[in-house]
């Protein structure tokens, strides 16, 4: 997956390891939180490769995300 760094660097941030959490538990919120969402990380990177076609730099969408999960 071309942006998987970019995006198990916004899922920490978003979501941060609490202390309680084990490894595998982290994974699955973050996991979940796709599911909820209604897409996959590969289907993210690929949205993200769309955006970088038209323009947008992987820093401004990556940006607009954070923007997004800060809202709620």
């Amino acid at each position: 997956m071309k942006y998987e760094a970019e995006i198990n660097n916004i899922i920490s941030e978003v979501f941060p390891k609490e202390d309680w959490m084990t490894e595998d538990e982290h994974k699955e919120i973050s996991g979940k939180t796709f599911e909820v969402m209604g897409i996959s990380k590969q289907e993210l990177s690929n949205q993200i490769e769309i955006g970088v076609k038209n323009g947008y730099s992987v820093s401004e969408q990556m940006n607009i995300i954070k923007m997004a999960f800060n809202k709620k």
